[in-house]
């Protein structure tokens, strides 16, 4: 389902405040080659940034946070698996 303009702003309207993203996480990638990695960044609330680092870290992958969040940072993916 594709949402429409008014459920868009219906669902901003009740977005809490505490849960605005706060917090810029960067997740590298290591490729078969230097030239080859990923770097991915993403905005999420400090909760959401403390649990996934928690999670990635102990995966094995390097990812920094810090408060950089700019206009048009894509959201953590399934967000509410790290909250």
């Amino acid at each position: 389902m594709i949402p429409t303009d008014e459920s868009i702003a219906a669902t901003l309207h009740r977005i809490d405040p505490n849960e605005l993203p706060t917090r810029r996480i960067t997740v590298y990638f290591d490729g078969p080659t230097p030239e080859d990695a990923l770097v991915l960044e993403y905005a999420a609330t400090q909760a959401e940034a403390w649990e996934f680092t928690s999670a990635a870290a102990h995966s094995g992958l390097v990812v920094t946070v810090d408060g950089n969040v700019g206009p048009g940072l894509r959201r953590l993916p399934c967000r509410s698996l790290w909250h």
